[in-house]
């Protein structure tokens, strides 16, 4: 699988979001940037036995109901087939969820 995209739209403010994804999002992903102007998020999973990991970038829109958050998932290594992009992506989504819920 090669890219995998999702949106979560939450109740909370875009900064609320911004701030929760910016410390990991309380998964054990890596922060490989973060960047409080445009609220993007980039999370990166950990090495395992058969991939090199995935990368979830996190786009966070401020909306009249408080945010939404754009996912999209690839893995590390354009080549790696059996990386579980989907898995890493819905990580994050219910991460999100479980911190600010859905509306």
């Amino acid at each position: 699988m090669a890219k995998y995209q999702a949106t979560v739209q939450s109740k909370a403010s875009a900064k609320e979001v911004f701030d929760f994804l910016a410390s990991g999002a309380k998964t054990k992903m890596k922060v490989k940037s973060a960047d409080p102007g445009s609220l993007k998020v980039t999370l990166k999973s950990k090495v395992g036995f058969f991939s090199y990991g995935e990368i979830v970038d996190c786009s966070i829109t401020s909306t009249g109901m408080g945010s939404r958050v754009d996912l999209e998932g690839r893995p590390v290594l354009a080549t790696n087939v059996i990386a579980d992009v989907k898995g890493t992506v819905a990580k994050v989504t219910e991460a999100i969820m479980a911190e600010f819920g859905n509306r």
